[in-house]
């Protein structure tokens, strides 16, 4: 996207990609992902046909062909974007790039000069410390498996271990998860944790929180991971604690561009260190997710090629899990805000007493609206049916500064999900139509 917006405003520009062109969230991440994640939801729907007067026969999971139409809906989009790129003038060069000083970047022997260069390699999945660690997938590893395990013990309950977590348990594996913090998906609202956390174990998924793995180990034709006082023993092992910048052998010293550990520092306008060096996305660990370093591209490249330095701002971005349900949030928690020393109102509204959550039977979840004590919006947290959506709206009215009034004064279609939003938002002030009235204090 960067290199797009850089050629739309006349710049010759290069592209240097050694491996997939999209990167990591086209290519291991986000896509992938989540078109597993879709036909899981499918075999879901299909199994929940007779609710809704539909009778078929009992589903089957073709995994080969799960993990076919992953590979082609991944290649299709690789290859939109290489044409994409080419369509804009880009010129696309194959190979590991390497940052020389002055702005130059040197690829397989031929050297790049420009006038500025823009960083963007991305991360890895990150390994823990314990032993045998590397006997256990990753998450790119997970992705190219032949056969479904019969169990699976996931070590990391944030974002990415919690959506393999739901989307294994719908296809019929058993799931254990295992996270060391005393919640999931931190920074999450501890309260909209908890209740995905309930949904998860009445589904069946086994929790072990504040628990530190010592080992892994083979147990003939499974695994033994050894916890702090007990073992669990699973046919794979799946390890999602994070990822970590690819900074490393991309000559980043030679060239004066400065890392605090493994991330690339950068300005508040996504400059390095170095001059006319930029860089931006998982590479800074400012905020690990596909659509910041999007937006981060077009906040450098207008740096680098506009008269008028551009500022990223970061406090409306929008989180988004692709659980089951979803989860989606933006902004600061109420723990958050009132960790902060701010008097908070907050609005709720269960997908319970929606009408389009009833008609969709999809009716697990909640939205929470987190407000000051003069009704500006400071958070927003969804647990429900198409969250990742409704996100959406939630983050337009944050980074526009609106109040909970203003947005529950917006006219909401009925019926649809959004409508879950604008109630939690009257529900601020203790106004919510579709719930018993409540008295709204600050705390």
């Amino acid at each position: 996207m960067a290199a797009i917006h850089a050629a739309r405003q006349g710049a010759r520009v290069a592209i240097v990609e050694q491996k997939d062109w999209g990167g990591t969230c086209l290519n291991v991440g986000c896509i992938p992902t989540k078109a597993l994640i879709q036909s899981a939801e499918v075999l879901k729907a299909v199994r929940g046909a007779a609710e809704f007067g539909v009778r078929v026969g009992e589903p089957a999971v073709d995994w080969p062909s799960m993990q076919a139409r992953k590979d082609r809906v991944v290649s299709g989009l690789r290859l939109g974007v290489q044409s994409l790129l080419k369509a804009n003038g880009v010129e696309l060069v194959s190979g590991r790039g390497r940052l020389r000083p002055g702005a130059v970047v040197g690829v397989d022997g031929r050297d790049l000069g420009a006038t500025s260069v823009l960083l963007a390699p991305g991360s890895l999945a990150a390994r823990p410390p314990f032993p045998g660690a590397d006997l256990a997938l990753d998450s790119d590893g997970v992705l190219t498996i032949e056969r479904l395990p019969r169990t699976l013990c996931v070590i990391g309950g944030g974002v990415v271990g919690m959506e393999f977590a739901s989307c294994f348990d719908l296809l019929g594996v058993k799931v254990v998860v295992v996270e060391m913090l005393d919640q999931l998906l931190a920074p999450l609202d501890p309260d909209m944790a908890r209740r995905f956390q309930q949904l998860m174990t009445r589904r069946g998924i086994e929790f072990h929180l504040s628990a530190r793995v010592e080992k892994v180990e083979r147990a003939g034709g499974a695994y033994r991971v050894s916890l702090e006082g007990r073992r669990l023993e699973a046919d794979l092992v799946l390890v999602t604690t994070g990822r970590r910048p690819a900074t490393d052998g991309i000559g980043l010293e030679e060239s004066g561009v400065e890392r605090d550990r493994a991330a690339i520092k950068v300005d508040e306008h996504m400059r390095t260190s170095a001059a006319n060096v930029y860089a931006i996305g998982d590479a800074t660990a400012i905020s690990m997710l596909a659509h910041t370093a999007s937006y981060q591209g077009e906040v450098a490249v207008g740096n680098a090629l506009g008269s008028k330095s551009i500022s990223a701002d970061y406090r409306a971005v929008p989180a988004c899990i692709y659980t089951d349900p979803e989860i989606a949030y933006v902004g600061v928690s109420e723990a958050q805000a009132r960790a902060s020393g701010q008097e908070v109102k907050v609005g709720t509204f269960p997908f319970t007493a929606l009408g389009r959550a009833l008609v969709l039977g999809e009716t697990a979840g909640m939205v929470k609206v987190v407000a000051d004590r003069e009704g500006y919006l400071l958070g927003v947290s969804i647990v429900g049916p198409r969250a990742t959506d409704l996100i959406a709206e939630a983050t337009l009215a944050l980074s526009q500064g609106l109040t909970a009034a203003e947005l529950a004064h917006t006219v909401h279609a009925h019926p649809t999900l959004p409508e879950a939003l604008f109630e939690a938002a009257l529900d601020v002030d203790g106004q919510a139509v579709h719930v018993a009235p409540k008295k709204q204090t600050l705390k």
